[in-house]
């Protein structure tokens, strides 16, 4: 894993930077959006952490979401979430975003450090995780924005429903819930279920995804699934849209 990758050039008002892990004992690299007066104030500002999706880094989506975090008046995070860390070398990414990442960023720069101002978002995998952070932890995170987001791995190990074509979708939700191991202890359904009430309470849950993406049958479970419970949600459905973040966007 490449823990540190800075990118070659920056957007106005974002920088790379690192943080020392001791989950890892490593520097940990990400890229930070700072607004246009921040030097220049002394408010604190909303936080918003992006998670990018399978093979990428922090650097990698930093262009081409420049026109969402530009438009709004909070700091944006730019984390190194890779998949190779936690399914090959073992190391657990989700209590370093959540215990090490997220102190770090609210000890160093001026964020509101409140539940109501922060705000966790990502692409593919880095969606999937976003979600699943914000379902879990609720105390830490008012909204979610998962773009495509990769679900079948929070599922159950067993779920077969990548790539399946739209109409299968309704089909493959009915099976799902015929079988009671996808909604035991820790899998993301079970997580739901357990926190509904507080979700409905005050995550606010946007999901985006394209009629054409390989993961849509992932994202239209979870649609259909949220509906269930009657936890309210933004559902986003792009006609003809494949896996592409910025088509999505």
């Amino acid at each position: 894993m490449n823990y540190i990758n800075p990118p070659s050039e920056s957007p106005q008002n974002v920088t790379h930077k690192t943080f020392y892990s001791e989950l890892f004992g490593h520097e940990i690299g990400y890229n930070i959006y700072l607004p246009p007066n921040y030097e220049k104030s002394s408010k604190k500002y909303p936080v918003s952490y992006y998670l990018h999706g399978w093979t990428g880094n922090e650097s990698t989506d930093i262009w081409a979401l420049e026109n969402v975090y530009t438009n709004r008046q909070s700091i944006t995070v730019f984390s190194n979430n890779s998949p190779v860390i936690e399914n090959i070398e073992n190391l657990p990414v989700e209590s370093m975003i959540i215990n090490e990442l997220i102190p770090h960023i609210d000890g160093k720069y001026r964020t509101d450090a409140t539940r109501e101002n922060r705000s966790i978002s990502g692409f593919s995998m880095g969606g999937g995780m976003a979600f699943y952070y914000a379902v879990k932890y609720l105390e830490l995170f008012a909204s979610v924005t998962a773009y495509a987001g990769t679900y079948h791995h929070y599922y159950h190990k067993g779920y077969r429903g990548v790539g399946e074509s739209p109409d299968k979708a309704a089909k493959l939700y009915e099976d799902m819930m015929r079988e009671e191991t996808y909604l035991e202890e820790n899998n993301i359904l079970y997580v739901i279920r357990q926190n509904a009430e507080k979700i409905c309470d005050g995550l606010h849950i946007k999901i985006h995804v394209g009629t054409a993406d390989i993961l849509f049958c992932d994202n239209e479970i979870m649609h259909l699934y949220l509906d269930s419970l009657n936890i309210p949600h933004e559902y986003a459905v792009f006609e003809g849209i494949g896996h592409e973040m910025v088509k999505i966007l």
